[in-house]
């Protein structure tokens, strides 16, 4: 059962039914479908048969939907590489993803015909409409909010590319629609099945964690992107050159299957990104790597820390839970009220040198930030965010490691950071010293905890200054965090162009 819509009409892109959002570079759920006219739609047929194909999912009373409905990229990208075209590579489908929703709505007919104008709080409108969403329309129009469900659409409009190996992504265009020109550019990135045998590694759907000095297990997804059955396939993994360990997979894979494959563990001492590659040769030494970034605990130098968590206006649906580096929870919480309530305020007292492990769930799989009121959480230590977040589906794990050793007088990172201009419109200086080289991951999140930049600096010890460009972002407050293993340092950031 989808939540009622709670937010106003302004909203409505971030609005319809709430389920976490299918997550990038997973496998597609197959779906058929009958269309305006009465004709059967079967994704993986068409997959099977080589095409990519595009999914607009939309609402008639959405006009978000409705705007980029109307700028024709979609209707272009069918005409030009569509059925009947000399190139005849992609399929485009709209899915109207509203339950109740009715034919005549998607016609263009109202009822009550102002309904989509009206100022009242909610963003769903029973009977409303855009327009006639079928005049100009040269793709299939199907209207059937099952499949909605079966994508995980947590807003509209929701665009979605699958290519032929099934695999799908969002397809997105910083803040603006995406065109035809750059859809089909895109196609270019997919994968479809060729003769003979040929594995490949898929792009990782999590990045693992855990605490420092603790292993942390790395695994690869595998899939047959060839026309034989795939038996076995030897899969490394390593950090440069230096080689974390390999496994020999065996087993049957049929034309687009995956299998899960643990490959090595090893201990990082910071953000790591791991390289996975297939050594066994094949028809197509080009997909055979993929990289898998590893995140390595938030280390915070006090033992009394504070948590704080703001709910949705769904509560019920949230819980959280402590545990330390035994297993054992220590603290726990919810579910809360619904509604618009206060901020909650825990003060936890933590051992020294423990590795602890943070879990925030959602019953529902959305999380509890955007769409249904900003929900949050936080872990404060000394008047520092060293953990926030979400944005999330079912459950968001974070690792952190408690350390006087590093109190706020050794840490040389913190104590030294400066950045400058702030506010900026763009270019932001970042200034600090450091003991010795090392690797420094700066990520920049908005407020809710939605990373926004990452990126790595190398260093020499002693001062150093950086400039970061962040004159894509929009105007508003951020967090700006450099993370160098054993040290950490935050500070807060203001984009006004």
């Amino acid at each position: 059962m989808k939540k009622p819509i709670l937010m106003a009409a302004f909203a409505a892109a971030l609005s319809g039914p709430a389920l976490a959002q299918i997550t990038d570079h997973s496998i597609c759920p197959d779906w058929t479908g009958t269309d305006l006219n009465g004709h059967s739609h079967n994704l993986y047929s068409y997959l099977d048969s080589g095409y990519t194909v595009f999914i607009d999912v939309s609402a008639t009373w959405c006009g978000p939907c409705w705007s980029f409905h109307s700028t024709h990229a979609l209707a272009n990208l069918y005409n030009q590489y569509g059925p009947g075209t000399a190139e005849n590579k992609v399929r485009v489908f709209f899915i109207e993803g509203q339950q109740g929703n009715t034919t005549d709505q998607l016609l263009g007919i109202s009822n009550p015909s102002n309904a989509c104008q009206s100022t009242q709080a909610s963003v769903y409108y029973g009977g409303c409409t855009q327009g006639n969403w079928t005049t100009g329309t040269p793709y299939p129009i199907i209207d059937n909010a099952d499949i909605a469900d079966l994508l995980q659409i947590s807003y509209f409009p929701t665009l979605y590319k699958v290519c032929p190996n099934r695999v799908i992504t969002e397809e997105k265009n910083g803040n603006n629609w995406p065109t035809a020109a750059s859809m089909w550019a895109s196609v270019g990135s997919c994968q479809q099945a060729m003769s003979g045998t040929d594995a490949t590694l898929l792009s990782p759907l999590s990045n693992p964690q855990g605490c420092a000095g603790s292993s942390v297990g790395v695994s690869a997804r595998l899939q047959n992107v060839g026309t034989q059955t795939l038996t076995n396939a030897t899969i490394e993994a390593r950090v440069g050159s230096t080689v974390l360990g390999s496994t020999n997979w065996t087993g049957s894979l049929d034309t687009y299957e995956v299998a899960n494959v643990d490959v090595a563990t090893f201990t990082p001492t910071g953000n790591t990104n791991v390289t996975l590659q297939i050594t066994t040769p094949d028809g197509n030494a080009g997909n055979n790597s993929t990289v898998q970034p590893v995140k390595a605990s938030t280390v915070t130098a006090y033992t009394q820390v504070t948590f704080k968590l703001k709910t949705d206006n769904y509560g019920t649906e949230t819980r959280w839970k402590l545990f330390n580096g035994n297993g054992t929870m220590v603290y726990q919480g919810g579910p809360y009220a619904n509604g618009n309530q206060p901020e909650n305020v825990y003060e936890w007292s933590l051992s020294n040198q423990e590795c602890y492990r943070l879990e925030v769930h959602d019953s529902y799989g959305d999380g509890f930030c955007c769409s249904y009121g900003n929900g949050y959480y936080k872990l404060i230590s000394n008047g520092q965010t060293v953990i926030q977040g979400g944005s999330f589906g079912d459950v968001d794990i974070k690792h952190f490691t408690t350390d006087v050793s590093i109190g706020m007088g050794e840490n040389t990172l913190d104590r030294s950071l400066a950045i400058f201009p702030n506010p900026t419109t763009g270019l932001v200086n970042v200034e600090y010293n450091l003991d010795q080289a090392t690797l420094i991951n700066v990520v920049v999140t908005d407020l809710v905890g939605k990373v926004v930049m990452s990126t790595d600096l190398r260093n020499t010890g002693g001062e150093q200054r950086q400039t970061l460009d962040l004159g894509e972002l929009s105007n508003g407050l951020y967090l700006l965090k450099l993370d160098a293993g054993k040290y950490q340092a935050t500070r807060t950031m203001t984009i006004n162009k």
